[in-house]
């Protein structure tokens, strides 16, 4: 196996009985969960991004403000990804500007 392993509880929780957990209705999943979301406070922001022509995803999570910028320039200026910023306040996509299109 490459890469880091992250040891999960998906055994116990699986078997875990039903009356362990609380029901909850769609509108409050999403509320909790879509719109409140919660990084570590060791984290400054997450950047994801997409490569336009492959769709392949990579994500990067950042301690520093400077280091994040710095990547987010890189993605820019090779003009072929699409990057989704999220910090503990908001979530934003930034993409780059194509000539065809006239956003005055």
């Amino acid at each position: 196996m490459s890469g880091k392993y992250y040891p999960n509880n998906y055994d116990a929780i699986k078997d875990a009985p039903h009356e362990y957990f609380e029901p909850c209705t769609w509108e409050e999943f999403y509320d909790w969960k879509l719109c409140a979301w919660e990084l570590p406070t060791s984290v400054t922001c997450i950047l994801r991004a997409e490569h336009l022509e492959t769709g392949k995803i990579t994500e990067h999570s950042y301690q520093s403000a400077k280091a994040a910028q710095k990547r987010l320039i890189k993605y820019m200026a090779n003009g072929d990804h699409e990057v989704t910023i999220v910090n503990s306040d908001s979530i934003h996509l930034v993409k780059v500007a194509t000539d065809d299109t006239d956003d005055d």
